[in-house]
């Protein structure tokens, strides 16, 4: 049986090199795929050639939107804008149906596809919504802190591959989903009411998820579900 490639979108590092957490692909192995770096220099018009290659795409975690691609409030206090990785995400997302591949969204990944189907953010967490709740960790607790509980929608697609009502998750951003974009369902949210996951029931696999979950493989066997749901998509 063929091996699924999935392509996994890049951050830039402080350095000015592009980067990737290696979880993200020892994640995807694990599930059974081959992984592939995406650059965030990759030629627009080599999209379509790239997406004909690959069999399911992750767009992986890192940087805010650039607020000015939609409707922001202010305050921004936006941290590692990337336009161009914008604009790299938001082409593969355009074409990516035409090619049926399964897409995966983590964290920042979430927010792009929100984003790129007309949805819009809370954009500093801190200022703009009042809760209780950590949602940016501190790095020194590590990546697989388990930061708080999310409740899972019993109807979703999301529910059928994780298996759970409620997972406890890790929790690194200062942003999330305000208006949800078209055609996206809610199907997770943390007990302050924030956003945790979305999908798209008219596409094959088409999920975003705000937490990170290639950084708890070792915790729970749902972590695990997800990335296994996602490559076995890949395959078929």
């Amino acid at each position: 049986m063929k091996t699924p490639l999935i392509g996994i979108t890049a951050t830039r590092s402080s350095a000015g090199s592009d980067r990737l957490s290696i979880a993200y692909a020892e994640s995807i192995i694990a599930a059974g795929g081959a992984p592939l770096l995406v650059p965030i220099n990759f030629p627009l018009q080599a999209v379509p050639d790239l997406l004909n290659k690959l069999d399911g795409l992750l767009l992986s975690g890192g940087g805010d939107i650039d607020p000015s691609v939609y409707p922001a409030n202010e305050p921004f206090k936006c941290e590692e804008v990337l336009p161009e990785r914008d604009q790299l995400e938001f082409e593969i997302l355009r074409q990516a149906p035409q090619f049926d591949l399964p897409v995966l969204g983590i964290c920042r990944g979430m927010q792009v596809i929100n984003v790129f189907r007309g949805g819009t953010l809370y954009t500093d967490i801190p200022s703009q919504y009042a809760t209780s709740l950590r949602h940016s960790t501190a790095e020194e607790r590590g990546r697989a802190y388990l930061s708080h509980e999310v409740t899972i929608e019993a109807d979703s697609q999301l529910h059928k591959i994780l298996g759970e009502n409620t997972l406890k998750v890790n929790s690194f951003h200062h942003q999330a989903a305000l208006k949800i974009g078209k055609d996206l369902q809610v199907v997770a949210h943390a007990s302050d009411g924030l956003v945790e996951a979305v999908e798209d029931r008219s596409m094959r696999f088409f999920v975003g998820v705000q937490w990170h979950p290639e950084c708890l493989q070792a915790v729970a066997s749902a972590h695990r579900a997800l990335f296994t749901a996602f490559v076995e998509a890949a395959q078929s």
